[in-house]
């Protein structure tokens, strides 16, 4: 029997979103406006994957009802939303985590990347651009978060790092040669990371589950540190530089809502707790004054940031319309081409919100009658300046959003 998620229906929608689509701008003279909206909805409530963007496509993991023809990794184009291939999930392995979070890498080294994906088939699998599926390498049970390409193993060449949804850390060189495999306690909900974590000029792998644990291997599958931080399930993870030493640390989210970070050696540097489902992605000093902050959400669809070295709260910036279940992490990159990245929060209102990472303030918002459970995905795919935004919704429709106007 799979593992499934039961993501409940949320009861309220606020009067904005009745009326579809809503482009909003604050202070000057630019808009957060919707360029397309994919044909890709199905008649589900709970997609919550995010889509990789890269080489002109957008490739979109598409749930759909228990055994149905419905779920499939659909390649659209970055341009006008139209569909250039699909990879249909068998209607036997068709259900809400069908296909994962997608990532898009050149696993082989062949000078051509390659859209990868975990899916509910049991397997990671491999697609060139044009759709061909190059593999298929077993996996334990089906794959939850996105699978990792990076140089690991002491083996020549990279290695594909996958973490099953039951907890089975896999490591495939790029012929599908099974490097080294290892179980972590509980469901891997919480999308994994390879690393320097410890400033040894090697790369770690860093795995966070259900269970509280984190745990680090070494490139060989060795486990260099691991730390039973909570007793709460780890839901989202962020890898950075916390602190301004060599190493890094690593900031983890909670289904309960805690935010814990770990030093480079696994020990406690601070936790807090705010509403349920905290979720974070983003290290990053958002205010220029040399010290790094951590933007957390919750379940009440506030934003936080965080000084993360000692966890401190130094803004707070409300962003739900309406009551909400939970608030997909904050995303950042230079959205409205002004030099400086923005945070960008896909809302389970509806809602797109661009805030400036120094203030809190909202800067621009967009809102449409679908609910997001996922973070936005940010590329330049025109060469304009600015990060274009990909937000996935529940009905599993995708929507390209672009900042227009000057500043």
């Amino acid at each position: 029997m799979r593992t499934r998620t039961l993501l409940a229906v949320a009861l309220l929608v606020g009067s904005l979103l009745a009326v579809g689509v809503v482009a909003l701008g604050f202070g000057g003279g630019q808009q957060l406006t919707v360029t397309w909206t994919s044909d890709t909805a199905r008649p589900v409530g709970g997609n919550h994957h995010a889509v990789a963007v890269a080489d002109g496509q957008v490739y979109a993991p598409i749930s759909g009802q228990t055994d149905s023809d419905q779920c499939a990794l659909v390649a659209l184009s970055a341009e006008d939303g139209t569909a250039a291939w699909d990879y249909q999930i068998p209607p036997e392995d068709c259900e809400i985590h069908a296909v994962a979070d997608p990532t898009v890498a050149d696993y082989d080294d062949d000078g051509q990347r390659e859209v990868l994906a975990a899916t509910t088939e049991s397997e990671v699998a491999g697609f060139a651009p044009g759709g061909e599926k190059q593999f298929g390498y077993a996996l334990t049970d089906y794959g939850y978060t996105e699978p990792v390409v990076a140089d690991l193993h002491p083996a020549e060449g990279q290695e594909i790092v996958v973490a099953d949804v039951r907890g089975v850390v896999h490591v495939f060189g790029a012929d599908g040669t099974e490097r080294w495999r290892d179980r972590v306690p509980g469901f891997v909900f919480a999308q994994p990371t390879v690393a320097d974590v410890d400033a040894d000029a090697e790369q770690e792998a860093l795995v966070g589950s259900r269970s509280g644990r984190v745990t680090v291997y070494e490139g060989d599958g060795d486990v260099r540190w691991r730390t039973n931080a909570t007793d709460s399930g780890i839901t989202w993870l962020a890898v950075g530089d916390a602190d301004g030493d060599a190493g890094l640390e690593t900031v983890l989210a909670t289904a309960r809502g805690e935010t814990v970070a770990l030093d480079d050696d696994g020990s406690v540097l601070w936790r807090t707790e705010f509403d349920r489902l905290t979720a974070v992605d983003v290290i990053y000093d958002g205010d220029a004054d040399g010290e790094a902050e951590v933007y957390v959400t919750d379940a009440s669809g506030t934003l936080r940031s965080l000084d993360a070295a000692t966890g401190a709260v130094e803004w707070t910036a409300s962003l739900a319309s309406t009551e909400v279940q939970m608030t997909p992490p904050a995303v950042l990159g230079d959205v409205d081409g002004g030099g400086d990245p923005e945070l960008v929060v896909t809302g389970n209102d509806g809602t797109v919100s661009v805030v400036d990472p120094a203030t809190g303030e909202v800067r621009l918002t967009a809102t449409r009658n679908a609910r997001s459970f996922t973070h936005a995905t940010l590329a330049d795919v025109d060469d304009d300046g600015r990060e274009e935004v990909f937000a996935m919704y529940d009905d599993g429709t995708v929507q390209r959003l672009d900042v227009v106007g000057e500043t």
